[in-house]
Formats: structure tokens, C-alpha cells, sequence
């Protein structure tokens, strides 16, 4: 999954894309993707995909922060929203 932000959503040629992933549109963000990971059948009601998700933030975001360092030009992370 590594380059997946700022590529098509189920764009990847070959694989078999649920309805629901393809109806989404658009590139993938890091939001996107943490949305998806974090409850996959809640951001695409219909997908296919069987897995459960992973509830926890932090755990979401080194998998994002991971998939980062693979991708051969990486999209800079998101800067946290400063304090009020």
C-alpha cells in the first residue's frame, strides 16, 4: 500500500474493487486513509474487504507514518492543527 496517497482510489489496474470503494472517488489523502483503516466497512458501507479495522489513533497513524517511508515520492505528512 505504500504510495497510495495522492493515487486514484481504486485505481490500481487488475484488482477487483468493490462498487462501494470505486463509488468514493478521488485521490487517497492521509484522512482517507485513516479512515479506512481505522473501520473500513463504516467508510465504504458495502466494501468487500473483510477486515475489521484498528481503533487506535496511534496505531493508525504509524501505519501511515510507515507507508510513508516506502513510497518512492512520499506526500509529506499533515502538520498537527496548532493550539488554540
Amino acid at each position: 500500500l505504500f504510495g497510495t496517497v495522492g493515487m486514484q482510489k481504486a485505481g490500481h489496474a487488475g484488482f477487483a474493487y468493490s462498487t462501494a470503494l470505486k463509488s468514493k472517488g478521488g485521490e487517497w489523502t492521509f484522512e482517507d486513509l485513516d479512515a479506512f483503516i481505522a473501520n473500513p466497512k463504516g467508510y465504504a458501507p458495502g466494501t468487500i474487504m473483510a477486515f475489521a479495522g484498528v481503533g487506535n489513533p496511534k496505531e493508525r497513524a504509524d501505519i501511515l507514518r510507515y507507508m510513508q517511508t516506502l513510497a518512492d515520492n512520499p506526500v509529506p505528512l499533515p502538520q498537527p492543527a496548532a493550539a488554540a
